[in-house]
C-alpha cells in the first residue's frame, strides 16, 4: 500500500526574483488567457488540480500532479499556446519547486515575503481571486481548497502580527512614491493615469494624497474611467468635482468642462478620458503612470512622440504592465525619464531595509504554519488511519464486552467476545478496503478527501490526540 506523497504538490513560474520584466512579459497571462489556460489543463486531466496566479511581477502554476516528469514544461507549453508563441527554449529564470518547498513558496507569497515590495498586501487579494477562477473552472479539489485557505490564513497572520507592510504596502503606491521623488513632490502638478483597473485605482488614491492639480483617468471605456473618477472624487473631500477632459467633450458633442470652484484655495479635478485620447492629454502633464492590462504597447512611439514634453515640458512615466505598457523608445525621448518595475528596485531595497527587522517573525510564523500543515497532511495518510480505525474498533470490542458479557455466565464470555470481534470486524472491512482501493487508485485529492471523511465519521483526531 502506497500513501500519496506531498511531493505531488508542486509550483512553476517565473518572477522578479529570477527575471527582468522583459522577460516576465513573454508568459504574463490575461484574465481570459488565465481561463483559458485552466480549460486546457482541466480537460486534458494531467494536473489533477491547478491555480493559475498571473501578477506584474510574478506567472505561476500551483497544481497536484498525477505523475509525469516535465510538470514545467507542460505548464509552459500549455502559456505558450494561449499566447500563441514558441515553447520556451530556455527554462532558466523558471523555477519548480516540489512538496514542502512548493508549500513554504505559497505561504511566503500569501505573506508578501516573497513580493518586490517585502510585505506589501495586494499579493494576497491577487492569491484569491486567482484560486476563484480556478473554483470557477472547476480545477481545484480537496487538497488546494485546504492549502489555499490555509495561505489566506497565513497572509493574514502575517499582516496581523507584524508592521512588514508598513510604508509603501503595494506597487502602485511605491510607483508613486518614486514619482514624488523625481518630480520634487506631486503638489500642484498634473497627473496621467492608464488604466483604471485595481493598480490604476490603487495608484490614484496615492496620487491625490500628495495634492495634485490634476488626475486624468484614461481606460479603454469611458465609463469604467468615469466610475474611478467618481470614487476617486468622493474618496478625496478636497477634490474638485468630477470633471471631463476636454479632449474627450470635444470629441462627444462639443460641451464645455465643468470647472472646479473657483473660490478658495486651487482643489484637483479628477478627469475621465478614453485611452484615444491619450496623444491630446500627455502634453499636458507632468507624471504618467500606466497600469494596463494588454498584450501589445498602449503608449506608442509612433502615437505619442510627436505629442510628449511641448517646449521641453519634462515628463515621468512609471510603467507598471506586465507586458510593458509603454513602448521602450519613449524612454529615448530628450524629457521623458521612464521606468518600468525593474526601476523600482532602489525604492525597493530602501523599504526592505526599514522593515527587515520584521522579517524573521514573519518567517517564524510561516515556519509555524508550515509545520501545522504538514502534520495535517501526515494525519491524512492511508496506513496510520487504517491502524486508528482498528484502534478505535478494539476499543469498541472491549467496551460492548464489558457492557454485553455480565449478562452471560462465564461459560459463554468466549462467545460473546467472538461475535464482538466478528461484528467489529465485519463494519471494519468495507471502510478499510474503500481506503486501501483510494490508496491504489485514486489521486492525491481524491484519497485525502475520503481520509478526512472517514477521520470524521470515526472521530479518530479525538481517539489520536488522547494519545
Amino acid at each position: 500500500m502506497n500513501d500519496k506523497s506531498l511531493q505531488n504538490v508542486s509550483v512553476v513560474g517565473i518572477s522578479h526574483q529570477t527575471a527582468p520584466v522583459s522577460v516576465r512579459e513573454a508568459v504574463a497571462l490575461t484574465a481570459p488567457q488565465v481561463r483559458e489556460v485552466l480549460a486546457r489543463m482541466h480537460v486534458e486531466g494531467v494536473f489533477e488540480e491547478a491555480v493559475v496566479l498571473s501578477t506584474c511581477n510574478r506567472t505561476e502554476v500551483y497544481f497536484v500532479r498525477h505523475g509525469g516528469d516535465d510538470a514545467l514544461g507542460y505548464a509552459l507549453d500549455r502559456i505558450g499556446q494561449v499566447k500563441d508563441m514558441a515553447s520556451v527554449a530556455d527554462r532558466s529564470s523558471f523555477y519548480q519547486r516540489d512538496g514542502g518547498d512548493a508549500v513554504r513558496h505559497l505561504f511566503n507569497v500569501a505573506a508578501g515575503l516573497d513580493s518586490q515590495l517585502v510585505g506589501e498586501h495586494e499579493i494576497l487579494g491577487q492569491l484569491k481571486r486567482a484560486y476563484r477562477v480556478a473554483l470557477v473552472a472547476q480545477n481545484t479539489r480537496f487538497l488546494l481548497n485546504k492549502l489555499m485557505h490555509w495561505a489566506f490564513r497565513v497572509g493574514k497572520r502575517v499582516h496581523a502580527r507584524t508592521q512588514l507592510g508598513q510604508g509603501s504596502v503595494s506597487v502602485p503606491h511605491a510607483a508613486v512614491e518614486l514619482a514624488g521623488r523625481t518630480l520634487d513632490g506631486l503638489a500642484g502638478k498634473s497627473v496621467l493615469l492608464v488604466g483604471a483597473g485595481e493598480a490604476g485605482e490603487l495608484a490614484a488614491k496615492a496620487v491625490l494624497r500628495r495634492g495634485p492639480a490634476r488626475i486624468l483617468v484614461a481606460n479603454r471605456t469611458l465609463a469604467r474611467a468615469e466610475q474611478v473618477a467618481e470614487r476617486l472624487t468622493r474618496l478625496n473631500p478636497s477634490a474638485g468635482p468630477l470633471v471631463r477632459c476636454p479632449a474627450v467633450l470635444r470629441g462627444h458633442g462639443g460641451r464645455n468642462a465643468v470647472l472646479a470652484d473657483d473660490a478658495g484655495p486651487p482643489r484637483p479635478t479628477v478627469e475621465p478620458m478614453a485611452l484615444a485620447d491619450l496623444s491630446r492629454a500627455i502634453g499636458e502633464v507632468d507624471l504618467v503612470i500606466a497600469s494596463v492590462s494588454a498584450e501589445e504597447h498602449v503608449l506608442t512611439y509612433d502615437g505619442l512622440a510627436g505629442h510628449v514634453s511641448p517646449n521641453g515640458r519634462p515628463l515621468v512615466v512609471i510603467d507598471l504592465g506586465v507586458p510593458r505598457n509603454v513602448d521602450p523608445k519613449l524612454g529615448e525621448l530628450l524629457n521623458v525619464r521612464l521606468q518600468n518595475l525593474d526601476g523600482l528596485a532602489e525604492l525597493v531595497e530602501a523599504t526592505i531595509a526599514n522593515r527587515r527587522a520584521e522579517i524573521p517573525k514573519a518567517d517564524a510564523m510561516v515556519a509555524d504554519e508550515m509545520a501545522a500543515f504538514e502534520e495535517w497532511f501526515d494525519s491524512l495518510q492511508v496506513v496510520p488511519t487504517i491502524k486508528l480505525l482498528k484502534e478505535r474498533f478494539a476499543a469498541f470490542e472491549v467496551e460492548q464486552f464489558e457492557r454485553q458479557g455480565r449478562k452471560f455466565d462465564a461459560d459463554h464470555h468466549q462467545e460473546v467476545a467472538h461475535y464482538t470481534r466478528g461484528l467489529a470486524n465485519r463494519i471494519l472491512h468495507h471502510p478499510i478496503a474503500f481506503l486501501r482501493t483510494m490508496s491504489a487508485e485514486a489521486g492525491l485529492s481524491e484519497q485525502l478527501a475520503a481520509v478526512d471523511m472517514i477521520r470524521r465519521m470515526f472521530d479518530l483526531d479525538a481517539l489520536e490526540s488522547d494519545r
